[in-house]
Order: structure tokens, then C-alpha cells, then sequence
């Protein structure tokens, strides 16, 4: 069971883009839940310069076999040239939810 949910993180620009990319993923039954941290605080180097930001950071929970359509929804529906895409596999966890998960994304 545990390779097959995924934690995937990206950011986006604001909490706008971030509830419209969210809302996609769940309408498209690629992630049965995703949460948004509004404001998180972003430092990190873009062509050369350092950067500070504030981004929307999304917590998009989702199963091995929707992983690649999320990337591929992620990267079509975000304005950032290159989007962050980390992927953890979830080694445990509470196995209603789990049973929740299948649910909900077949």
C-alpha cells in the first residue's frame, strides 16, 4: 500500500492560481484533497539572482497511477516557466483516509 499514495508539493505564484490548479486536479479526479498554505516565504536563485517571494505552497494528495497526469496538469495550467514538483512517497498513515483515497479517485 505505501508506494501507492503520493504527497506531491508545488508552489504558485499566489492563492488565486493555487485554488484554480487545485480545483482542477480534484475536479479531474487526479488528487482526492489538496491543501493550500496561502503565504509561505520563498528564497531561492532565478537566472542568476537571488529571489524573495511569497508563494501559495500546494499539498496535493494523490495515487502512484495519477502522478504523471498531475504533473502534466500541473505544468499546463501554471504561469511559472519551471514549477516545482516534489513527490514523497507516503510510507503510513491512517487507513480509513487511505480507503478514502481510492474512493474518491476511481
Amino acid at each position: 500500500m505505501a508506494a501507492q499514495f503520493k504527497l506531491i508539493f508545488t508552489t504558485c505564484k499566489d492563492e488565486n492560481e493555487a485554488r484554480e490548479l487545485a480545483k482542477a486536479l480534484v475536479e479531474r479526479k487526479l488528487a482526492a484533497c489538496v491543501n493550500i498554505l496561502p503565504k509561505v516565504a520563498s528564497i531561492y536563485i532565478w537566472e542568476g539572482e537571488v529571489v524573495e517571494a511569497t508563494e501559495a505552497k500546494l499539498l496535493i494528495k494523490t495515487k502512484l497511477d495519477k502522478m504523471n497526469d498531475v504533473f502534466l496538469t500541473i505544468k499546463a495550467l501554471h504561469s511559472y516557466e519551471v514549477p516545482e514538483i516534489q513527490v514523497v512517497d507516503v510510507a503510513t498513515g491512517n487507513l480509513a483516509y487511505f480507503n478514502w483515497m481510492d474512493e474518491v479517485l476511481n
